[in-house]
């Protein structure tokens, strides 16, 4: 029989020996071994077979808990598509073992691509009823997520969809008819037994940048959202993540919003925008130019309240970056008007160098992207209305500290 050293086994299985040597020390409860007549650990060819089984699902970018939990189960090597199916079935046990409470947004992502990784559109309701089918939904549960008016279901399922959506994993064809798109086929084919939140971000950032393209997908709003991390936080520390993280996603979507729009309504939100944001007057005064002889300005809008200054506007609803060469453009613009102050606004993003070229020109020029710009209308209520609002209070020390 023959049996390896440390770094012979990891010699002999073709992998880093610091790496080879760190599973040893983790998962050594689930890699055969030997003690030899001197008493020193050795391993043998069953240890080889089950570092490539580790190597495996190290592969599919599990972490150390998520990997022992599976070998207690699946603590003898299995093919590759067995390891597959054996973690799909691992994503419905995680939801059984909630008591048959509806899934968590997490729980919901992979099963969501899955039941579209067809193609075909489909109406919300078919979805929502395959996802009652893949994660076994009890009948007597059924009723009351599925008809039971707006269930817990249902919004937890919706929440997922959004993400997706602003994601750029599925896409609207029509009133309540969604479809996976190509790079949501990419993610479920790569990650069809589930994965955690960062790592599917990660995944579409390298996507993007394999495809040479210079919007991720909004890929940030899967950042930092696993729940499978413990957490220490406090309930306020933890409501006002959870705050921020509801804006985000929303600017997101104001976004995707705007990026639908003709190019005279976009000029109107911008507008709208602006005059939100004081801008105008008293008498909210701006107005958008003609378009044929609008010279490089979309719209004019008065600084202060007497007009003591103008600002000149520039609306573009790209999706390509805009580079230095485009504010130059504007910024001869403004130079024939004789005016010292511009606003560019895109829905895209602008290139490094036309940031450095506003800092090198005597002109001010606001340079306001897509994100800043879903941002600006969340904060400036422009486009949104209120939905709910929570007051957290405290207690008043001096209504209590009354002197006697």
């Amino acid at each position: 029989m023959n049996t390896y050293s440390v770094s012979e086994l990891a010699d002999k299985c073709g992998y880093a020996r610091t790496t080879v040597r760190d599973w040893v020390n983790l998962f050594q409860e689930y890699i055969p071994s030997l003690s030899n007549k001197g008493g020193t650990v050795v391993y043998t060819d069953d240890s080889v077979k089950m570092i490539h089984y580790i190597k495996s699902l190290r592969d599919r970018k599990l972490r150390k808990n998520e990997i022992i939990n599976f070998l207690k189960t699946n603590d003898k090597p299995l093919l590759e598509n067995e390891i597959d199916k054996s973690l799909g079935e691992q994503l419905k046990d995680s939801y059984s073992s909630n008591n048959n409470k509806p899934p968590t947004p997490r729980q919901f992502t992979i099963p969501y691509l899955k039941v579209l990784k067809e193609g075909k559109p489909r109406h919300v309701s078919d979805i929502n009823d395959d996802l009652a089918d893949y994660f076994s939904i009890e009948e007597s549960k059924r009723e009351e997520f599925l008809y039971s008016g707006d269930s817990a279901f249902k919004k937890r399922a919706r929440y997922t969809r959004r993400e997706l959506q602003v994601a750029g994993l599925i896409e609207q064809k029509e009133s309540n008819i969604y479809q996976i798109t190509e790079l949501g086929l990419k993610v479920y084919n790569h990650f069809p037994y589930g994965a955690r939140m960062s790592v599917i971000s990660s995944f579409l950032k390298e996507q993007a940048f394999i495809e040479g393209k210079d919007d991720d997908g909004n890929a940030e709003i899967f950042d930092n959202t696993d729940e499978e991390t413990e957490d220490e936080s406090t309930p306020i520390e933890i409501m006002d993540d959870q705050f921020k993280r509801i804006n985000k996603l929303l600017a997101y979507e104001i976004l995707e919003k705007v990026k639908k729009l003709s190019p005279d309504r976009f000029e109107d939100v911008v507008l709208d925008l602006l005059l939100a944001m004081g801008y105008g007057g008293t008498l909210r005064d701006g107005y958008r130019t003609n378009y044929v002889k609008d010279e490089g300005v979309d719209a004019v809008i008065k600084e202060d309240k007497l007009g003591l200054d103008i600002i000149y506007v520039q609306a573009k609803r790209w999706n390509n970056t805009v580079g230095r060469p485009d504010i130059q453009a504007f910024t001869g613009s403004l130079e024939g008007k004789k005016a010292r102050k511009g606003v560019f606004i895109t829905t895209s993003r602008f290139s490094r160098e036309a940031y450095e070229f506003i800092g090198q020109i005597e002109k001010k020029i606001i340079l306001i992207d897509g994100e800043l710009l879903g941002s600006y209308m969340l904060e400036y209520n422009v486009g949104v209305s209120e939905d709910r609002k929570y007051i957290v209070k405290k207690i008043d020390t001096d209504y209590f500290d009354v002197e006697e």
